[in-house]
């Protein structure tokens, strides 16, 4: 029987600082692209003015969250050999886990 320390100690292998930023990340990304899509369908230009300082702050984020992962060597965005090399590494370690 699996003890509830050994499931969180599992958990903590999944779940590292990198699944965590690069799921942030993405999530940042949608957010972006949510905004965007969300300016061009609105006609008001009060809601207009908010959505895009909304925009400008999402942006932000984002660029907060790819500077520190590039700074944590977490994401390559300047070495696109390498970040396709690391993410076939993370592919792997995701299918070794879903075979446990």
């Amino acid at each position: 029987m699996t003890t509830k320390t050994e499931k969180l100690n599992t958990l903590k292998d999944i779940i590292d600082d990198q699944t965590i930023a690069t799921d942030l990340l993405l999530s940042a990304k949608s957010g972006v692209r949510s905004l965007a899509v969300a300016i061009t369908e609105t006609a008001t230009p009060e809601i207009k003015k908010v959505l895009k300082s909304e925009l400008e702050t999402a942006i932000g984020l984002h660029d907060k969250i790819a500077q520190y992962m590039i700074e944590k060597e977490m994401y390559h965005a300047y070495d696109i050999k390498e970040q396709v090399s690391q993410d076939l590494k993370n592919a792997e370690e995701a299918l070794k886990i879903g075979q446990d």
